[in-house]
Protein backbone atom coordinates (compact mmCIF):
# COMPACT_ATOMS: atom_id res chain seq x y z
CA UNK A 1 0.00 0.00 0.00
CA UNK A 2 2.73 2.32 1.03
CA UNK A 3 4.65 1.77 -2.82
CA UNK A 4 1.15 2.39 -4.10
CA UNK A 5 0.81 6.16 -2.41
CA UNK A 6 4.29 6.86 -3.47
CA UNK A 7 4.08 5.98 -6.74
CA UNK A 8 0.66 8.12 -7.09
CA UNK A 9 2.23 10.95 -5.37
CA UNK A 10 5.57 10.82 -7.84
CA UNK A 11 3.12 10.47 -10.99
CA UNK A 12 0.73 13.39 -9.70
CA UNK A 13 3.77 15.48 -9.33
CA UNK A 14 5.35 14.98 -12.44
CA UNK A 15 1.63 14.97 -14.24
CA UNK A 16 -0.11 17.27 -13.45
CA UNK A 17 -2.26 14.38 -11.74
CA UNK A 18 -5.72 15.27 -13.09
CA UNK A 19 -7.45 12.30 -12.31
CA UNK A 20 -10.82 11.76 -14.28
CA UNK A 21 -13.32 9.35 -12.26
CA UNK A 22 -15.64 7.91 -15.52
CA UNK A 23 -15.04 6.84 -18.92
CA UNK A 24 -18.44 7.41 -20.59
CA UNK A 25 -19.11 10.39 -22.73
CA UNK A 26 -18.50 13.49 -20.14
CA UNK A 27 -15.13 11.70 -18.71
CA UNK A 28 -13.64 11.00 -22.10
CA UNK A 29 -14.49 14.54 -23.73
CA UNK A 30 -12.69 15.85 -20.50
CA UNK A 31 -9.79 13.95 -21.21
CA UNK A 32 -9.89 15.56 -24.49
CA UNK A 33 -10.55 19.03 -23.20
CA UNK A 34 -7.64 19.11 -20.94
CA UNK A 35 -5.13 17.48 -22.91
CA UNK A 36 -5.54 19.76 -25.63
CA UNK A 37 -5.73 23.08 -23.63
CA UNK A 38 -2.84 21.76 -21.15
CA UNK A 39 0.34 21.16 -22.60
CA UNK A 40 1.51 20.33 -19.36
CA UNK A 41 -1.08 18.36 -18.09
CA UNK A 42 -1.70 14.40 -17.89
CA UNK A 43 -4.91 12.81 -17.32
CA UNK A 44 -5.44 9.26 -15.82
CA UNK A 45 -9.06 8.49 -16.53
CA UNK A 46 -10.22 5.27 -14.45
CA UNK A 47 -14.22 3.66 -14.39
CA UNK A 48 -14.90 0.39 -13.21
CA UNK A 49 -16.16 -1.05 -16.58
CA UNK A 50 -14.01 -2.54 -18.93
CA UNK A 51 -12.80 -1.02 -21.86
CA UNK A 52 -16.07 -0.85 -24.26
CA UNK A 53 -14.01 -1.78 -27.67
CA UNK A 54 -13.39 -5.17 -25.92
CA UNK A 55 -16.53 -6.02 -23.62
CA UNK A 56 -19.82 -5.08 -24.59
CA UNK A 57 -22.04 -3.77 -21.65
CA UNK A 58 -25.33 -5.55 -21.16
CA UNK A 59 -28.50 -4.36 -19.13
CA UNK A 60 -29.05 -0.92 -19.04
CA UNK A 61 -25.87 -0.06 -19.86
CA UNK A 62 -26.50 -1.39 -23.42
CA UNK A 63 -29.70 1.54 -24.25
CA UNK A 64 -29.10 3.63 -26.76
CA UNK A 65 -28.39 7.57 -26.35
CA UNK A 66 -29.69 10.20 -29.11
CA UNK A 67 -27.17 12.53 -29.84
CA UNK A 68 -28.92 16.07 -30.74
CA UNK A 69 -27.71 19.50 -32.01
CA UNK A 70 -26.50 20.36 -28.40
CA UNK A 71 -24.16 16.96 -28.35
CA UNK A 72 -23.00 17.39 -32.04
CA UNK A 73 -22.06 21.02 -31.08
CA UNK A 74 -19.81 19.89 -28.50
CA UNK A 75 -17.97 17.31 -30.68
CA UNK A 76 -17.48 19.06 -33.25
CA UNK A 77 -15.81 21.44 -31.84
CA UNK A 78 -13.26 18.96 -30.63
CA UNK A 79 -12.87 17.98 -34.10
CA UNK A 80 -14.68 14.20 -33.00
CA UNK A 81 -18.16 14.40 -35.02
CA UNK A 82 -17.04 12.19 -38.04
CA UNK A 83 -15.29 9.54 -35.79
CA UNK A 84 -18.47 9.36 -33.49
CA UNK A 85 -21.59 9.42 -36.51
CA UNK A 86 -20.11 6.77 -38.23
CA UNK A 87 -20.78 4.37 -35.68
CA UNK A 88 -24.20 4.94 -35.03
CA UNK A 89 -27.38 5.73 -36.92
CA UNK A 90 -28.47 9.12 -38.28
CA UNK A 91 -32.27 9.10 -37.79
CA UNK A 92 -34.80 11.87 -36.25
CA UNK A 93 -38.11 10.09 -37.34
CA UNK A 94 -40.20 8.96 -34.22
CA UNK A 95 -43.22 6.84 -34.56
CA UNK A 96 -45.78 6.60 -31.71
CA UNK A 97 -47.69 3.09 -32.04
CA UNK A 98 -51.22 2.64 -30.62
CA UNK A 99 -51.80 -1.37 -31.47
CA UNK A 100 -51.54 -2.20 -35.25
CA UNK A 101 -51.47 1.96 -35.94
CA UNK A 102 -48.60 3.69 -36.03
CA UNK A 103 -48.68 7.96 -36.08
CA UNK A 104 -45.53 9.59 -37.48
CA UNK A 105 -44.59 12.96 -35.42
CA UNK A 106 -41.03 13.35 -36.82
CA UNK A 107 -39.39 12.84 -39.64
CA UNK A 108 -35.71 13.54 -41.22
CA UNK A 109 -35.85 17.59 -42.70
CA UNK A 110 -34.16 17.90 -45.69
CA UNK A 111 -31.00 20.31 -45.17
CA UNK A 112 -31.17 19.45 -41.63
CA UNK A 113 -28.16 16.56 -39.39
CA UNK A 114 -30.33 13.93 -37.95
CA UNK A 115 -30.25 13.23 -34.44
CA UNK A 116 -27.31 10.60 -33.99
CA UNK A 117 -28.57 7.47 -32.59
CA UNK A 118 -25.89 5.53 -30.58
CA UNK A 119 -25.12 3.23 -28.11
CA UNK A 120 -23.31 3.97 -24.95
CA UNK A 121 -20.44 1.44 -25.97
CA UNK A 122 -20.03 2.76 -29.92
CA UNK A 123 -19.87 6.33 -28.45
CA UNK A 124 -17.05 5.66 -25.40
CA UNK A 125 -14.99 3.34 -27.77
CA UNK A 126 -14.86 6.22 -30.89
CA UNK A 127 -14.19 9.12 -27.80
CA UNK A 128 -11.42 6.49 -26.53
CA UNK A 129 -9.98 5.86 -30.14
CA UNK A 130 -9.73 9.43 -30.65
CA UNK A 131 -8.03 9.79 -27.48
CA UNK A 132 -5.02 7.40 -27.60
CA UNK A 133 -4.91 8.55 -31.52
CA UNK A 134 -3.92 11.95 -30.77
CA UNK A 135 -2.33 11.69 -27.12
CA UNK A 136 0.95 10.21 -26.30
CA UNK A 137 1.05 7.30 -23.84
CA UNK A 138 3.67 9.26 -21.39
CA UNK A 139 0.31 12.35 -21.14
CA UNK A 140 -3.01 9.57 -20.68
CA UNK A 141 -3.20 6.74 -18.98
CA UNK A 142 -6.20 4.78 -18.97
CA UNK A 143 -7.48 2.10 -15.98
CA UNK A 144 -10.80 1.08 -17.27
CA UNK A 145 -11.92 -1.62 -14.87
CA UNK A 146 -10.68 0.08 -12.15
CA UNK A 147 -13.24 2.57 -10.12
CA UNK A 148 -12.56 5.26 -7.65
CA UNK A 149 -14.19 4.18 -4.64
CA UNK A 150 -12.97 6.59 -1.98
CA UNK A 151 -11.92 9.94 -2.34
CA UNK A 152 -9.93 12.41 0.59
CA UNK A 153 -10.67 16.37 -0.81
CA UNK A 154 -8.40 17.48 2.12
CA UNK A 155 -5.36 15.56 0.86
CA UNK A 156 -6.50 15.16 -2.81
CA UNK A 157 -6.02 11.40 -3.13
CA UNK A 158 -8.35 8.78 -4.25
CA UNK A 159 -8.41 5.51 -3.16
CA UNK A 160 -9.41 2.67 -6.03
CA UNK A 161 -11.16 -0.27 -5.89
CA UNK A 162 -8.23 -2.23 -5.72
CA UNK A 163 -6.67 -0.18 -2.51
CA UNK A 164 -4.66 1.64 -4.29
CA UNK A 165 -4.01 5.52 -3.43
CA UNK A 166 -3.64 7.90 -5.80
CA UNK A 167 -2.60 11.56 -5.31
CA UNK A 168 -4.19 14.42 -7.53
CA UNK A 169 -3.82 18.02 -8.57
CA UNK A 170 -7.29 17.82 -10.15
CA UNK A 171 -9.80 15.40 -10.03
CA UNK A 172 -13.02 15.08 -12.51
CA UNK A 173 -16.39 13.53 -11.42
CA UNK A 174 -18.12 12.02 -14.71
CA UNK A 175 -18.85 8.88 -12.72
CA UNK A 176 -22.66 8.67 -12.86
CA UNK A 177 -25.73 9.28 -10.88
CA UNK A 178 -23.91 7.34 -8.05
CA UNK A 179 -20.80 9.66 -7.90
CA UNK A 180 -18.34 8.61 -5.42
CA UNK A 181 -16.85 12.58 -6.31
CA UNK A 182 -19.77 13.77 -5.13
CA UNK A 183 -20.68 11.59 -1.97
CA UNK A 184 -17.06 12.86 -0.94
CA UNK A 185 -18.40 16.65 -1.68
CA UNK A 186 -21.11 15.72 0.28
CA UNK A 187 -19.41 14.37 2.90
CA UNK A 188 -16.73 16.57 3.33
CA UNK A 189 -16.73 20.16 1.12
CA UNK A 190 -18.24 23.18 3.35
CA UNK A 191 -21.32 24.60 1.72
CA UNK A 192 -22.48 21.80 -0.80
CA UNK A 193 -26.21 20.61 -1.07
CA UNK A 194 -27.05 18.10 -3.77
CA UNK A 195 -30.57 16.03 -3.95
CA UNK A 196 -30.85 12.87 -5.29
CA UNK A 197 -34.16 11.14 -5.93
CA UNK A 198 -35.20 7.64 -7.62
CA UNK A 199 -38.37 7.92 -9.86
CA UNK A 200 -41.17 5.75 -10.09
CA UNK A 201 -40.84 2.45 -12.53
CA UNK A 202 -38.14 0.80 -13.43
CA UNK A 203 -37.12 -1.10 -16.64
CA UNK A 204 -34.88 -3.39 -18.68
CA UNK A 205 -32.97 -3.50 -21.65
CA UNK A 206 -32.44 -5.92 -24.66
CA UNK A 207 -31.03 -5.88 -28.16
CA UNK A 208 -32.33 -7.99 -31.12
CA UNK A 209 -32.61 -7.70 -34.60
CA UNK A 210 -35.63 -5.20 -35.95
CA UNK A 211 -38.59 -6.91 -36.00
CA UNK A 212 -40.09 -6.79 -39.87
CA UNK A 213 -43.03 -4.99 -39.23
CA UNK A 214 -41.03 -1.31 -38.26
CA UNK A 215 -39.11 0.98 -39.93
CA UNK A 216 -35.20 -0.03 -38.92
CA UNK A 217 -34.39 3.53 -39.08
CA UNK A 218 -37.06 5.06 -36.71
CA UNK A 219 -37.63 5.64 -32.91
CA UNK A 220 -40.76 3.87 -31.80
CA UNK A 221 -42.87 4.21 -28.86
CA UNK A 222 -44.95 1.33 -27.80
CA UNK A 223 -47.85 1.24 -25.08
CA UNK A 224 -49.05 -2.19 -23.69
CA UNK A 225 -51.30 -2.50 -20.69
CA UNK A 226 -49.05 -2.00 -17.68
CA UNK A 227 -45.31 -1.89 -19.55
CA UNK A 228 -44.45 0.17 -22.42
CA UNK A 229 -41.64 -0.83 -25.10
CA UNK A 230 -39.31 2.16 -26.31
CA UNK A 231 -36.73 0.78 -28.86
CA UNK A 232 -34.03 2.88 -31.04
CA UNK A 233 -31.97 1.53 -34.31
CA UNK A 234 -28.78 0.33 -34.02
CA UNK A 235 -26.16 -0.44 -36.68
CA UNK A 236 -26.64 -3.76 -38.19
CA UNK A 237 -30.56 -3.92 -38.42
CA UNK A 238 -30.82 -4.01 -34.70
CA UNK A 239 -32.87 -2.26 -32.38
CA UNK A 240 -32.28 -1.38 -28.93
CA UNK A 241 -35.34 -1.85 -26.59
CA UNK A 242 -36.08 -0.44 -23.18
CA UNK A 243 -39.26 -2.35 -21.70
CA UNK A 244 -40.53 -0.18 -18.91
CA UNK A 245 -43.00 -0.27 -15.86
CA UNK A 246 -44.29 1.80 -13.08
CA UNK A 247 -45.48 -0.70 -10.58
CA UNK A 248 -45.63 -4.35 -10.77
CA UNK A 249 -43.16 -5.84 -13.15
CA UNK A 250 -44.63 -7.57 -16.28
CA UNK A 251 -44.09 -11.34 -16.64
CA UNK A 252 -42.66 -11.92 -13.24
CA UNK A 253 -42.56 -15.77 -12.85
CA UNK A 254 -43.67 -16.27 -16.33
CA UNK A 255 -41.81 -18.81 -18.69
CA UNK A 256 -39.82 -17.39 -21.91
CA UNK A 257 -42.54 -18.38 -24.34
CA UNK A 258 -45.57 -16.81 -22.04
CA UNK A 259 -43.67 -13.53 -22.42
CA UNK A 260 -42.95 -14.01 -25.86
CA UNK A 261 -46.56 -14.44 -27.04
CA UNK A 262 -47.88 -12.01 -24.56
CA UNK A 263 -45.63 -9.37 -26.06
CA UNK A 264 -47.17 -10.42 -29.55
CA UNK A 265 -50.43 -9.96 -28.74
CA UNK A 266 -50.12 -6.98 -26.84
CA UNK A 267 -47.90 -4.85 -29.22
CA UNK A 268 -48.21 -6.60 -32.58
CA UNK A 269 -46.19 -4.56 -34.66
CA UNK A 270 -43.34 -5.37 -32.34
CA UNK A 271 -44.20 -9.19 -32.27
CA UNK A 272 -42.94 -12.02 -30.10
CA UNK A 273 -38.96 -10.71 -28.67
CA UNK A 274 -36.41 -13.52 -29.58
CA UNK A 275 -34.86 -16.38 -27.49
CA UNK A 276 -31.53 -14.32 -27.09
CA UNK A 277 -33.54 -11.11 -26.01
CA UNK A 278 -35.77 -12.63 -23.95
CA UNK A 279 -32.44 -14.52 -22.48
CA UNK A 280 -31.05 -10.72 -21.73
CA UNK A 281 -34.40 -10.26 -19.78
CA UNK A 282 -34.40 -12.67 -17.73
CA UNK A 283 -30.52 -12.47 -17.04
CA UNK A 284 -31.33 -8.40 -15.53
CA UNK A 285 -32.40 -7.18 -12.25
CA UNK A 286 -35.02 -4.16 -13.13
CA UNK A 287 -33.03 -0.87 -12.86
CA UNK A 288 -34.42 2.65 -12.26
CA UNK A 289 -34.36 6.05 -13.50
CA UNK A 290 -33.00 8.73 -10.62
CA UNK A 291 -32.70 12.57 -10.83
CA UNK A 292 -29.72 14.70 -9.09
CA UNK A 293 -29.51 18.19 -8.32
CA UNK A 294 -26.44 19.67 -6.94
CA UNK A 295 -25.87 23.70 -5.73
CA UNK A 296 -22.64 23.94 -7.49
CA UNK A 297 -20.20 21.64 -9.28
CA UNK A 298 -16.91 22.19 -7.50
CA UNK A 299 -15.04 22.26 -4.54
CA UNK A 300 -11.80 24.54 -4.56
CA UNK A 301 -10.54 23.67 -1.94
CA UNK A 302 -10.78 20.16 -2.59
CA UNK A 303 -9.91 20.66 -6.37
CA UNK A 304 -12.78 18.86 -7.30
CA UNK A 305 -15.06 19.34 -10.07
CA UNK A 306 -18.37 17.54 -11.42
CA UNK A 307 -20.18 16.98 -14.94
CA UNK A 308 -22.66 15.45 -16.34
CA UNK A 309 -25.65 13.01 -14.20
CA UNK A 310 -23.17 13.49 -11.18
CA UNK A 311 -24.29 17.30 -11.55
CA UNK A 312 -27.08 17.00 -12.85
CA UNK A 313 -29.66 14.00 -13.96
CA UNK A 314 -33.15 13.87 -15.72
CA UNK A 315 -33.31 9.93 -14.96
CA UNK A 316 -32.86 9.95 -18.77
CA UNK A 317 -36.61 11.24 -19.23
CA UNK A 318 -36.11 14.32 -21.22
CA UNK A 319 -33.46 12.42 -23.60
CA UNK A 320 -31.14 14.92 -22.79
CA UNK A 321 -28.19 13.05 -20.63
CA UNK A 322 -25.49 13.08 -22.79
CA UNK A 323 -25.98 16.21 -24.87
CA UNK A 324 -26.07 18.28 -21.63
CA UNK A 325 -23.11 16.02 -20.28
CA UNK A 326 -21.22 16.97 -23.45
CA UNK A 327 -22.33 20.72 -23.49
CA UNK A 328 -20.58 20.64 -19.74
CA UNK A 329 -17.37 19.88 -21.60
CA UNK A 330 -17.49 22.01 -24.16
CA UNK A 331 -17.87 25.22 -21.37
CA UNK A 332 -14.71 23.84 -19.33
CA UNK A 333 -12.98 23.63 -22.72
CA UNK A 334 -14.47 27.38 -22.94
CA UNK A 335 -12.64 28.85 -19.72
CA UNK A 336 -9.38 26.56 -19.83
CA UNK A 337 -9.06 28.48 -23.30
CA UNK A 338 -9.91 31.60 -21.79
CA UNK A 339 -8.20 31.77 -17.93
CA UNK A 340 -6.52 29.05 -16.64
CA UNK A 341 -2.82 29.45 -17.00
CA UNK A 342 -0.62 26.15 -18.14
CA UNK A 343 0.84 24.39 -14.43
CA UNK A 344 -2.08 25.97 -12.62
CA UNK A 345 -5.01 23.88 -10.62
CA UNK A 346 -8.07 23.36 -13.51
CA UNK A 347 -10.56 23.30 -10.41
CA UNK A 348 -9.01 26.76 -8.57
CA UNK A 349 -9.18 28.35 -12.05
CA UNK A 350 -12.09 27.90 -13.49
CA UNK A 351 -14.31 25.90 -10.74
CA UNK A 352 -16.12 29.12 -9.45
CA UNK A 353 -16.93 30.20 -13.35
CA UNK A 354 -17.71 26.98 -14.69
CA UNK A 355 -20.29 26.26 -11.34
CA UNK A 356 -21.75 29.85 -12.35
CA UNK A 357 -22.43 28.82 -16.04
CA UNK A 358 -23.62 25.55 -15.51
CA UNK A 359 -25.79 25.09 -12.69
CA UNK A 360 -28.53 27.22 -13.52
CA UNK A 361 -28.19 24.58 -16.90
CA UNK A 362 -28.57 21.77 -15.13
CA UNK A 363 -31.50 23.50 -12.60
CA UNK A 364 -33.37 24.38 -15.35
CA UNK A 365 -33.08 20.84 -16.99
CA UNK A 366 -34.37 19.17 -13.61
CA UNK A 367 -37.41 22.34 -13.83
CA UNK A 368 -38.45 21.18 -17.20
CA UNK A 369 -38.62 17.35 -16.13
CA UNK A 370 -41.60 18.54 -13.96
CA UNK A 371 -43.60 19.32 -16.91
CA UNK A 372 -46.56 18.95 -18.01
CA UNK A 373 -48.45 20.62 -14.78
CA UNK A 374 -50.35 17.97 -12.80
CA UNK A 375 -53.94 18.52 -12.46
CA UNK A 376 -56.44 20.55 -14.22
CA UNK A 377 -53.52 22.35 -16.29
CA UNK A 378 -52.38 19.30 -18.11
CA UNK A 379 -54.86 19.41 -20.62
CA UNK A 380 -54.09 22.74 -21.55
CA UNK A 381 -50.54 22.49 -21.26
CA UNK A 382 -50.34 19.71 -23.76
CA UNK A 383 -52.84 21.24 -26.52
CA UNK A 384 -51.26 24.24 -26.20
CA UNK A 385 -47.92 23.14 -27.14
CA UNK A 386 -49.57 20.59 -29.75
CA UNK A 387 -50.54 23.91 -31.49
CA UNK A 388 -47.08 25.47 -30.76
CA UNK A 389 -45.37 22.30 -32.64
CA UNK A 390 -48.17 22.79 -35.40
CA UNK A 391 -47.79 26.92 -36.04
CA UNK A 392 -44.03 26.46 -35.86
CA UNK A 393 -43.99 24.17 -38.46
CA UNK A 394 -46.09 26.33 -40.93
CA UNK A 395 -44.06 29.38 -39.92
CA UNK A 396 -40.85 27.61 -40.50
CA UNK A 397 -39.75 29.07 -43.63
CA UNK A 398 -41.23 32.89 -43.21
CA UNK A 399 -38.37 35.15 -42.06
CA UNK A 400 -36.93 34.82 -38.49
CA UNK A 401 -39.43 37.48 -36.81
CA UNK A 402 -42.73 36.01 -38.39
CA UNK A 403 -42.08 32.56 -37.08
CA UNK A 404 -43.52 31.15 -34.00
CA UNK A 405 -41.52 29.82 -31.12
CA UNK A 406 -41.59 25.81 -31.47
CA UNK A 407 -42.81 24.03 -28.56
CA UNK A 408 -40.83 22.91 -25.80
CA UNK A 409 -39.90 19.46 -26.77
CA UNK A 410 -38.77 20.85 -29.99
CA UNK A 411 -36.46 23.61 -28.45
CA UNK A 412 -34.84 20.86 -26.11
CA UNK A 413 -33.89 18.37 -29.50
CA UNK A 414 -33.55 20.67 -32.00
CA UNK A 415 -32.11 23.85 -31.02
CA UNK A 416 -29.34 24.90 -28.78
CA UNK A 417 -31.52 27.63 -26.75
CA UNK A 418 -29.76 27.40 -23.08
CA UNK A 419 -32.16 25.24 -20.50
CA UNK A 420 -32.50 28.22 -18.70
CA UNK A 421 -33.71 30.69 -21.54
CA UNK A 422 -36.39 27.69 -22.47
CA UNK A 423 -37.61 27.67 -18.74
CA UNK A 424 -37.88 31.74 -18.58
CA UNK A 425 -39.95 31.67 -22.25
CA UNK A 426 -42.53 29.01 -20.14
CA UNK A 427 -42.18 30.59 -16.85
CA UNK A 428 -46.00 30.43 -16.20
CA UNK A 429 -46.05 26.48 -17.19
CA UNK A 430 -42.92 25.52 -15.35
CA UNK A 431 -44.22 27.09 -12.07
CA UNK A 432 -47.35 25.46 -12.54
CA UNK A 433 -45.21 22.32 -12.80
CA UNK A 434 -43.33 23.10 -9.79
CA UNK A 435 -46.31 23.96 -7.41
CA UNK A 436 -48.25 20.83 -8.38
CA UNK A 437 -45.31 18.47 -8.73
CA UNK A 438 -45.44 15.34 -5.74
CA UNK A 439 -43.00 15.04 -2.37
CA UNK A 440 -41.38 12.39 -3.84
CA UNK A 441 -40.18 14.79 -6.73
CA UNK A 442 -38.37 16.50 -4.95
CA UNK A 443 -36.10 14.59 -2.86
CA UNK A 444 -36.05 14.05 0.74
CA UNK A 445 -34.65 16.01 3.26
CA UNK A 446 -32.75 19.83 2.54
CA UNK A 447 -33.08 19.88 -0.88
CA UNK A 448 -32.53 22.69 -3.65
CA UNK A 449 -34.57 25.55 -4.41
CA UNK A 450 -36.56 25.42 -7.07
CA UNK A 451 -36.78 29.17 -8.74
CA UNK A 452 -36.38 29.69 -11.73
CA UNK A 453 -32.69 30.47 -12.90
CA UNK A 454 -32.13 33.39 -14.88
CA UNK A 455 -30.52 32.86 -18.17
CA UNK A 456 -26.90 33.46 -17.39
CA UNK A 457 -27.45 34.52 -14.38
CA UNK A 458 -25.41 33.33 -10.90
CA UNK A 459 -25.77 29.76 -9.37
CA UNK A 460 -28.77 29.41 -7.17
CA UNK A 461 -27.74 29.74 -3.74
CA UNK A 462 -27.04 26.91 -1.69
CA UNK A 463 -29.72 24.96 0.62
CA UNK A 464 -29.18 25.04 4.03
CA UNK A 465 -26.93 22.08 5.24
CA UNK A 466 -27.78 19.10 3.69
CA UNK A 467 -28.76 16.92 6.79
CA UNK A 468 -31.30 14.02 5.48
CA UNK A 469 -30.25 14.41 1.91
CA UNK A 470 -29.76 11.23 0.63
CA UNK A 471 -25.78 10.43 0.46
CA UNK A 472 -24.37 9.57 -2.79
CA UNK A 473 -21.31 6.70 -3.44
Amino acid sequence: MAAHFLLSLAYAASSGGVVISGAGPAGLLAAHAILSCRPDARVTVFDRRPDPRTASSVGARAYSLGINVRGRTALQHFGLWEAVAQRGVLSSKFFLHFGSRALQLRANQPGSVPTLLISRDALAAALLDELQARHAPERLQLRLGTAIQNVDLRLHQCTTAFGEVIGYTDLIGADGVNSAVRGAMHEQADGFAASVCDLPGRYKVFVQPCPPGLDPLAVHAMGAKGYSLFSIPKRGNELCTLLAWRDDEPFAGRADHEIAAAIATDVPKYGAPTLAALAQLRAQQPSKATTVRCSRYHDPRGRALLLGDAAHSTGGTLGQGANSALLDVLALDALLRRGAPAGESVVEAVGEAFSAAQQPEGLALWQLLQLPPRGPLRLPYTVAQAARGLAASLTRALPQPLRVRPPVQALLSESTTPFAQIVALNRAWVDAALRGAPAERHGSGSILPFASPQPNGPPAAAAAAPTGTRKTG
